[in-house]
């Protein structure tokens, strides 16, 4: 039997080796492109590219990358933080929007013909999937992964294009139940069609022997590490106020593993603060490289003041660390305080002070909030097999009963 043939369309993808762009897109295809062969449209880099290459870790899966603009300015969508932060770098890459938007939407139109599904990565995707869907007769599907959720409650134009999203999809998914339980309220008529698939973490991160775990960290005060772009929205200056304020901050070391336009100055604020020799910037990294990093840590902290669900916390769980993290909706079912790590209101440098100063002191207690947060991830989110599972069962619920004759994609 022939594979289900998957059209892919999202703003953010891994093009070369080391890049943070929608690697959690990556994941999920790899994971889906043992059933179904997958066809990926997202924009070019500034790089050399082909028109259409391999993903060289998975068995089928192509990549079409748009060439929106000169080679110089593919800037936009392939940095950290995504075309919206790519915009706020550089205002006047809004004039590259229109070229770019255009080519994904003609490059979907012209490739949909051979598909079976349409999958669209946030709402924009959605919403240009969605008329490619009615104009070729293809089912569309779409996720919506929290930011794009987040900024439609805060802009008229983001409200209209997720409109259009969830109008034009057979079904929506949500990267966590907190957010799909906010849109059938907000779209009762199509309630029944949203559903939660969690983004789960690589095998991988279930085996790592954190420092806590195997002992490596007596001695050598807390270990702290964050990941996220280096942009206003990851409060990472909360963060170094945080350790400035904290008690024992000469007992504290922060690895920041990112990068973004916020870096010098987060610097110059971690001096002024006086606090620069607990902070190591070592700007982005390989996505295989972060399980190294999740163990040699002792705990995670996140100081976001918004995000969906985010893949970090996700990871930093499955890895065995306690996670301290600012109280947002799509981290409260992850962290809980006490128990898998600690929550601490959205920019508040005191508490999260406090909450760096407790770990510092209760290694015993951080140990057993490392163990609980293993087997809550093991339990309750589980790995991208899973994640795969739950669309690939979804997209089951949208073929023709003649189409849905593919044993490869489903268990």
């Amino acid at each position: 039997m022939r594979k289900m043939r998957l059209l892919a369309l999202t703003t953010s993808y891994p093009l070369r080796p080391g890049s943070s762009a929608g690697v959690f897109v990556q994941s999920l295809y790899r994971h889906l492109s043992d059933g179904c062969a997958i066809d990926v449209i997202c924009p070019a880099d500034s790089k050399p590219t082909k028109a259409m290459f391999d993903d060289g870790a998975a068995t089928d899966i192509h990549i079409h990358a748009v060439r929106y603009a000169p080679k110089a300015w593919r800037r936009l969508a392939q940095e950290s933080g995504g075309v919206v932060a790519g915009l706020r770098r550089a205002p006047w890459q809004v004039l590259l929007l229109p070229g770019l938007l255009l080519g994904l939407f003609w490059r979907c139109l012209l490739r949909a013909g051979d598909a079976d599904l349409i999958h669209a990565n946030w709402s924009v995707c959605g919403a240009m999937a969605g008329i490619v869907g009615r104009l070729r007769s293809k089912p569309v599907i779409t996720t919506l992964r929290g930011s794009d959720v987040a900024r439609a409650a805060r802009s008229w134009s983001d409200r209209m294009i997720l409109g259009l999203a969830v109008r034009n999809s057979r079904i929506v998914i949500c990267v966590s139940e907190a957010m799909a339980e906010r849109l059938r309220t907000q779209f009762p008529g199509r309630a029944a069609d949203i559903h939660a698939c969690l983004n789960g973490a690589d095998e991988a991160f279930f085996h790592i022997n954190s420092a806590l775990s195997d002992g490596t960290s007596d001695g050598a005060g807390l270990r702290v590490l964050a990941v996220g772009n280096l942009i206003p929205l990851k409060g990472f200056d909360v963060l170094i106020e945080a350790v400035a304020r904290a008690r024992h901050r000469e007992q504290i070391h922060v690895c920041i593993v990112g990068g973004g336009p916020e870096r010098e100055s987060l610097l110059a604020l971690a001096a002024s603060r006086g606090v620069s020799s607990c902070f190591t910037f070592v700007g982005t990294v390989p996505a295989a490289d972060m399980p190294k990093r999740i163990s040699e840590a002792d705990v995670f902290v996140l100081s976001s003041r918004s995000e969906g669900r985010p893949n970090v916390v996700v990871e930093a769980l499955a890895g065995g660390l306690p996670v301290i993290s600012t109280d947002l909706e799509g981290v409260q079912g992850m962290v809980r305080t006490g128990d898998t790590g600690w929550l601490v209101a959205v920019d508040d440098a005191d508490a999260l002070a406090a909450a760096l100063d407790r770990a510092v002191t209760d290694r015993v207690e951080l140990q057993r909030c490392g163990e609980r947060a293993r087997a809550f991830a093991r339990s309750q989110i589980g790995t991208w097999g899973d994640t795969a599972r739950c669309y690939e069962a979804l997209f089951q619920t949208v073929l023709t009963p003649g189409e849905r004759q593919h044993p490869s994609c489903v268990e």
